[in-house]
């Protein structure tokens, strides 16, 4: 293989790209494994969306979750462009990054996120008019939100709180964490007032997209929040920050337009009526034995980035060891999308084509290697009791462990009718985590062998 046909299917298969609703390389997964009664990720969460938004009289408040590398992003680029649909919902959809208007590093609050809408709503409106979106920004709500806020607290005046312009405070506010700050405390004591006027600025946002863009109203989608993840110091500050937020802050969150929030993953076990995207279901759950339709829907995920010449070239022209290498990696991965891009990337970038054995048992190993790294021995019984049961259950003094395992996907989800969990694979061959297994049952554990072809119920 040349390097340019190498070049080309390795960035086809970037394990971090979301996908335009467009794209070739899209494939629905909730409708692979419907004729064999269990979808693999159980029902369509993003038909669920569009029905409960989209017919919708009242604004609609969506709590959306997943493992990064799950398909979030994608799926909620296809759902924007639904909702924007006439048949759908004609609605104005803005999408927002939060990456672009957040620290995500750093604990989070209600006027960071409610100013980031409105400044993000304003300038998808500004731009949809063609108009000059950093001029009108510095004289619309930004510029009225600053002037509130200087007006309340002169302190702001101060050489070390200076902007550039009002138009850039939100920017500022994410890079900048002492202004953030000054800002929260003198908002804090005056929140009634501030979501008051919020909520003013998009009703009057709403007005305009209803008259001028003939829309029916506003959905935002503010992804990317779920990365709410912290550093090594203060991680769990940080989500504990994201729980108060989409807890105890939830009906600031409430706003005159549809919204949809990503949230981190862990938590989900500690707030009710978060959607959460499960993993592709490549093994059953009581029997673990490998799922036929989870196996074929990612087999798909492959077929549509890298063609079947171009995976003979890759793991040669037997097709039996091809499609045993193929199969290995989605069982390897668990069913989680990003993992099956990165084993298969590294297979496409390799020297020599095609790969041999020893090269393949080292790209499974990376996999392993991560694991082993980031879980400690004190989680061993909790990933024991999560091989047994199917359920992730914990007490109060192993919740941080907990947490910790899923943001680290060590622990997966999955859905058919009901919610359940396993362990990602490689988690299952840890010494430790065996150990603790057999000690308090026989367990099931995880093979790797080819896939064996027998079909398992729910």
């Amino acid at each position: 293989m040349d390097f340019e046909t190498k070049k080309k299917y390795y960035n086809l298969c970037d394990p971090y790209e979301p996908l335009e609703p467009e794209d070739k390389r899209n494939v629905d997964l909730d409708v692979v494994g419907e004729d064999h009664g269990c979808p693999v990720r159980g029902a369509s969460l993003i038909d669920n969306f569009v029905e409960d938004i989209g017919f919708s009289d009242r604004p609609i408040l969506k709590l959306f979750t997943g493992l990064p590398g799950s398909g979030k992003t994608t799926e909620l680029k296809k759902l924007a462009k639904r909702l924007s649909s006439k048949e759908e919902g004609n609605l104005f959809t803005i999408l927002i990054d939060a990456r672009d208007v957040v620290d995500l590093a750093n604990p989070v609050d209600v006027v960071d996120i409610i100013s980031a809408i409105i400044y993000s709503t304003e300038k998808a409106i500004i731009k949809e008019k063609g108009g000059d979106a950093e001029k009108a920004l510095d004289e619309g709500y930004c510029q009225r939100l600053w002037h509130w806020l200087n007006s309340t607290d002169t302190e702001l005046t101060k050489a070390e709180f200076t902007i550039p312009s009002a138009g850039k405070l939100v920017y500022e506010m994410k890079t900048r964490p002492s202004l953030r700050q000054r800002v929260r405390n003198i908002v804090s004591s005056r929140l009634s007032k501030f979501i008051k006027d919020a909520s003013n600025e998009l009703e009057k946002l709403k007005d305009v997209v209803n008259l001028e863009f003939n829309r029916d109203g506003i959905v935002i989608i503010f992804d990317t929040l779920e990365q709410l993840r912290g550093t090594t110091s203060n991680w769990y500050e940080v989500l504990e920050s994201a729980e108060h937020l989409f807890s105890v802050d939830a009906p600031h969150l409430k706003l005159p337009v549809h919204a949809i929030y990503t949230v981190p993953a862990a938590l989900d076990r500690r707030i009710m009526d978060i959607d959460f995207l499960p993993m592709i279901k490549v093994r059953c759950k009581d029997s673990n034995k490998p799922y036929e339709p989870g196996i074929k829907a990612a087999r798909e995920l492959i077929h549509k980035r890298v063609p079947d010449e171009i995976l003979k070239e890759i793991f040669g022209p037997d097709i039996n060891r091809l499609n045993g290498l193929i199969d290995r990696i989605i069982l390897w991965s668990g069913g989680y999308p990003r993992e099956i891009f990165q084993m298969l990337q590294k297979a496409v970038g390799h020297t020599k084509h095609p790969i041999s054995n020893t090269v393949f048992e080292h790209i499974i190993a990376e996999i392993g290697n991560r694991h082993r790294k980031v879980i400690p021995g004190e989680a061993f019984n909790l990933l024991a009791n999560v091989a047994r049961s199917k359920y992730l259950e914990e007490s109060e003094s192993d919740r941080k462990i907990a947490d910790y395992m899923l943001r680290n996907h060590a622990v997966l989800r999955y859905r058919n009718n009901d919610i359940w969990f396993d362990l990602h694979p490689a988690v299952y061959k840890i010494p430790g985590v065996q150990e603790a297994i057999n000690n308090g049952s026989t367990g099931t554990g995880v093979t790797l062998n080819p896939v064996n072809r027998n079909q398992c119920g729910q």
